[in-house]
């Protein structure tokens, strides 16, 4: 009877060498995962650290200035103002008989040319009384002095009755009032009937309007007490004024001597030409822009306002890492600043640049000319 071989479980007896070689593999492909699985963590170790190098490296927008020749010229906003105007009163008490049409808002008065006149009548008598009495004092001299007596007393008293008649003859011209200059109306609240006269005599029935000369017409622009020392000396610069009217020319009369309260800003006041005709020249409270030539700086930056940082200070990027620099600033115009030119690196950072500290390290894009 032939002999049973197979063992227990059923399968057939293996050989040994086979049971090695089941060992010899499965120990290969331990080694084999162990390699695979450290070579890669080598590789991406050094990797990772290379990334997060980049990352830390934020990427900055910068402009390389290069020096240039520029003109500052100043843009501000004001208005037409007056530099004076006078009220019309009447120095002689008296009811208005008369009022020139001309007296209204916006009208126009010549030199000498009579706005209101205050009956005359009493001031008139008052002359003829003075006459007569000059009259009889010259007659009673010439009498004592044909009778060889004193005279002396005579003139005198002659002299001041000729002086009460000068006085009378004051008062008379006064019933018409005018002024010696052009005007231009700007208020009246006269009418015929009222009672004029000084205002310790009638109160606030005193002023009877208000003109102004033409030529005290001029601009007043507030500016800032840095931009002032942009322009310096600001005095006798010339300026463009455009209103709504037309564009004049003008020039830098003279400068605030204090500063607003509120706004700590400076008021530059500026003068038409004398040349000028009165009829074209803006009204009072008229809005205008100002453009003021200022002087011509060489061998500047004019840098973008995108680059200004806290403090009037830019960033530049040397070597790859942040520098603060505070440049000198020569002034500003449309939108940039001009400042004297500096040591700009790699180029001048634009816009803000959150957690940007000195020697932050960055990544500087391509320059912008």
């Amino acid at each position: 009877m032939p002999q049973d071989t197979s063992g227990a479980d059923g399968r057939a007896d293996r050989p040994t060498w086979f049971g090695y070689l089941q060992l010899a593999a499965i120990l290969g492909a331990i080694a084999v995962a162990l390699y695979f699985a450290r070579a890669p963590e080598r590789v991406e170790r050094i990797d990772r650290s290379a990334l997060e190098t980049q990352e830390r490296r934020p990427v900055v927008s910068v402009v390389q200035p290069t020096p240039t020749e520029q003109a500052l010229t100043l843009r501000l906003t004001g208005s037409v103002v007056l530099k004076e105007r006078a009220a019309v009163v009447s120095e002689v008490v008296g009811r208005v008989v008369w009022v020139s049409p001309k007296f209204e808002p916006g009208g126009s008065i010549e030199a000498n040319e009579v706005l209101v006149r205050i009956d005359p009548e009493e001031y008139e008598l008052r002359v003829e009384a003075a006459k007569l009495e000059v009259a009889e004092l010259e007659q009673e001299i010439r009498e004592t002095e044909a009778r060889n007596e004193d005279a002396a007393r005579l003139a005198l008293k002659l002299e001041k009755a000729r002086v009460a008649l000068r006085l009378a003859e004051l008062q008379l011209r006064r019933t018409n009032i005018s002024f010696p200059f052009d005007a231009r109306v700007i208020s009246s609240s006269v009418e015929v009937g009222e009672l004029a006269g000084p205002a310790e005599k009638v109160g606030k029935a005193a002023i009877l309007g208000r003109v102004y000369r033409p030529e005290s017409i001029r601009v007043a622009a507030p500016i800032e007490q840095r931009d002032l020392r942009h322009l310096a000396p600001v005095v006798g610069r010339t300026a463009e004024v455009r209103t709504r009217t037309g564009i004049f020319g003008a020039k830098v009369a003279a400068v605030s001597s204090v500063v607003a309260a509120k706004s700590r800003l400076a008021s530059l006041f500026l003068n038409f030409p004398d040349d000028l005709p009165a009829a074209s020249l803006p009204l009072p409270h008229t809005f205008a822009e100002i453009v003021i030539a200022g002087p011509e700086h060489r061998g500047v930056y004019v840098l973008p306002d995108a680059a200004a940082q806290a403090g009037d200070r830019v960033w530049v990027v040397r070597d790859g890492a942040l520098n603060s620099v505070e440049p000198r600033i020569l002034g500003r115009i449309d939108g940039r600043w001009v400042v004297e030119a500096f040591d700009a690196g790699d180029g001048v950072v634009l816009g803000s640049l959150p957690g940007a500290r000195e020697g932050l390290a960055v990544t500087a894009a391509k320059p912008q000319a």
